[in-house]
């Protein structure tokens, strides 16, 4: 299982590098974890209850286009209890409870990121007067009269056309302000060296044991981020995320020999928990898109030139 999981983090690390846009979010916040004991399968119960721990993480992610992407990272992690108890047959009761000490945990899975979400739009200004006006054709118009009675009229008008005139006066909707981007993620959390579930210390003929419960080496993550920022900038990052415990949580037993009688006790542990984070990110790497061509297309302003000539003729015979 080791080598499975450091290869995939090795595999997720090297496509990474290769990624259209790279970031790294440091992190910091708290843990609630919850680690419960089964005793001689008499029932679960928690030693110690939930426990907070401060918690610093490291998170290295890249996404696409599309926003889907791997992510990487590392954080602590403090979800073990040292239970200690001398007794075997007495060992629900007569027992005592301390955290275990913090250790690093690796993180790796996948993860997608949703379009900004804008807290406020600016409205389209874009009025009626203005589109109606530049719709509006400019005309002159002249007449004379001759001897003969006869009235002459021309009428010319030059106009623009309404859809690049339209386009001039009426802005876009444009997307100012603070936005959030919803990060919904998933992946597997590893602790590379799990200290021994049992620990047996004899002082004379006294002896001690001590189980470590909640030492699991392999762990299922979930979680939602929230990424906050301003146009194009990010400025932070909140996360909430769940763990549960899932390699190294077999059932461990336990014997002692006084005289001819031998005492069993089995003890089996169950560890999981959620953790909050907050974080500034840092945007690493970034691939420049293909430069387009900047070429200038002009607009093409369809005039028209429209003359009218209108001849009345009236002629008197004298």
């Amino acid at each position: 299982m080791r080598s499975v999981v450091l290869s995939g983090l090795f595999i997720v690390s090297a496509f990474a590098m290769n990624a259209q846009k790279l970031s790294l979010t440091p992190q910091v916040g708290f843990e609630n974890s919850r680690t419960s004991v089964n005793y001689n399968d008499a029932g679960s119960f928690a030693p110690l209850g939930g426990e907070f721990n401060p918690q610093v993480s490291l998170r290295l992610d890249y996404k696409v286009k599309q926003g889907f992407g791997p992510y990487i990272g590392v954080s602590t992690s403090r979800s073990g209890v040292l239970y200690s108890f001398n007794d075997i047959e007495n060992g629900m009761n007569a027992y005592a409870a301390t955290k275990a000490n913090m250790q690093l945990r690796m993180e790796a899975g996948y993860q997608y990121t949703t379009k900004p979400i804008f807290f406020n739009k600016t409205k389209q200004s874009t009025s009626t007067s203005k589109t109606k006006s530049s719709g509006k054709s400019s005309c002159g118009s002249y007449s004379y009269r001759s001897k003969c009675s006869k009235s002459y009229s021309s009428q010319s008008s030059r106009c623009q056309s309404k859809s690049s005139a339209a386009k001039k006066v009426g802005g876009e909707n444009k997307n100012k302000g603070g936005w959030v981007r919803l990060q919904p993620s998933m992946g597997i959390g590893y602790i590379a060296a799990p200290e021994t579930d049992i620990v047996t210390k004899t002082d004379g003929s006294l002896t001690a044991y001590e189980y470590r419960a909640g030492n699991w080496n392999t762990a299922f993550l979930t979680g939602m981020g929230f990424e906050f920022g301003r146009k194009n900038q990010r400025l932070l990052n909140v996360s909430i995320n769940y763990f549960k415990g899932i390699g190294n949580m077999n059932t461990q037993t336990i014997s002692n020999e006084s005289g001819i009688k031998t005492t069993y006790a089995s003890l089996e542990s169950k560890a999981s928990g959620w953790n909050m984070r907050v974080g500034i990110p840092f945007t690493l790497a970034e691939k420049k898109p293909g430069q387009q061509k900047s070429a200038t297309k002009t607009k093409k302003t369809s005039s028209c030139d429209k003359t009218r000539i209108e001849y009345k003729y009236r002629c008197r015979m004298n």
